[in-house]
């Protein structure tokens, strides 16, 4: 399966490019750049792997370079600098050297690309539109109607082959542009922020249907947004591109909670940490084990552990009662302590006192105690976005 890594990669507009990266590396920002050459710096010194399976999320404001870095990889954008290797299962390429042959045989097969606008054929139909790169690859018209079909049903367009793009919402368009993108077999998607001219409820069941198809159909995505909520739902990791360059890099939860420049931490303060937050961020890890090994969590939870630290029972006002997992409970009326792994979200810890208890919530890795998350870490967690 593929990966990407991008080593030093620059995009210079204007002739003298060489000029502007001498003067970038000399200390120049790129409005310097542009006042002493006329060369405009579109991307700079951008250096990160994109792993197998991964969904790699490059997020800033307009005019960061995020689309323009996207399009380096394909070379829709020829990269002025740099190395951008694609590593499939057979073969080794360095997209930004390969002969226009092997860049069109990786584009045919290797990369596919979903755009904002949905750039669907207005005068072909939604099985011609997704069964596009199949024909260009040769394809025969029985197994290209096929497999068109097949995912036409997989995006949720089931009934609609004959449709045309007019006939479609937005939401239903760019679910044809995500078929598209799906039908050449390339295992790597590149997605220019396509989800950002729907409407906030397609926006987001997209976003949904997107993470579906990543669990079922295992493709490693690049994907650029100027939503931080959205990028903190989907990505695996995010870089943060402001002015050509990458500020800060990391999974959602390292940029939630420690955001290294006054631009990421703008963009923080008005994100909803409670689905990226994990239960072991936020809980209370200083507690005192009693000679006879219980733990007290608040003045009428207890637990015992055993000699291994591992939980063995429950006390609510000194009654004992059962120990249980938050996954899958459904049982409101009974009185229990319930748990959770150290990596669930706090959102689900949050629904669970609202539905179904009032009690602290243990935080157990392999049945050892590793910590409990009360209301107050709850309310630290959002408000402080879990930072120390």
């Amino acid at each position: 399966m593929p990966s990407i890594e991008l080593e030093g990669v620059y995009k210079v507009f204007g002739d003298e490019p060489d000029k502007a990266v001498k003067l970038i590396n000399e200390g120049a920002d790129k409005d310097e750049v542009r006042e002493k050459t006329g060369q405009v710096i579109g991307v700079q010194d951008i250096s990160f792997e994109i792993k197998n399976n991964e969904l790699f999320v490059i997020m800033g404001l307009s005019g960061s370079g995020k689309s323009t870095l996207l399009r380096c990889v394909n070379r829709l954008v020829e990269p002025t600098k740099g190395k951008i290797t694609l590593r499939t299962d057979s073969e080794e390429y360095d997209v930004t050297t390969v002969d226009y042959e092997t860049l069109r045989q990786i584009r045919e097969t290797q990369i596919s690309m979903v755009f904002q606008n949905f750039a669907l054929f207005p005068h072909r139909t939604v099985r011609e539109n997704v069964g596009f790169g199949l024909e260009i690859q040769g394809v025969g018209d029985k197994e290209k109607n096929r497999k068109s079909q097949e995912l036409i049903e997989v995006v949720g367009l089931e009934g609609f082959g004959d449709s045309y793009p007019s006939q479609l919402s937005g939401g239903m368009q760019q679910r044809v542009g995500l078929a598209r993108g799906l039908a050449t077999g390339a295992e790597v998607l590149l997605m220019d922020e396509p989800f950002s001219a729907l409407d906030p409820l397609i926006k987001v069941q997209m976003q949904v249907e997107l993470l579906d198809l990543m669990e079922e159909m295992q493709r490693t995505v690049l994907f650029v947004t100027h939503d931080l909520d959205e990028a903190l739902k989907l990505g695996h990791r995010i870089t943060i591109m402001e002015a050509g360059k990458t500020v800060q890099k990391g999974t959602p939860e390292e940029i939630i909670v420690n955001p290294k420049t006054e631009y990421v931490a703008n963009f923080v303060d008005n994100a909803d940490p409670s689905d990226v937050l994990r239960a072991v961020t936020i809980a209370e890890k200083d507690f005192r084990v009693s000679e006879d090994n219980r733990v007290k969590i608040n003045e009428t939870t207890e637990v015992e552990l055993s000699n291994g630290q591992e939980v063995e029972k429950g006390y609510l006002a000194g009654t004992p009662v059962s120990i249980e997992p938050l996954e899958g409970y459904d049982s409101p009326e009974k009185e229990v302590i319930l748990y959770v792994s150290p990596d669930t979200p706090i959102s689900e810890i949050m629904r669970a006192r609202l539905n179904y208890t009032s009690t602290p919530v243990l935080v157990l890795k392999d049945q050892e105690l590793v910590g409990f998350v009360t209301e107050q870490n709850l309310l630290h967690g959002l408000l402080e976005k879990g930072r120390g």
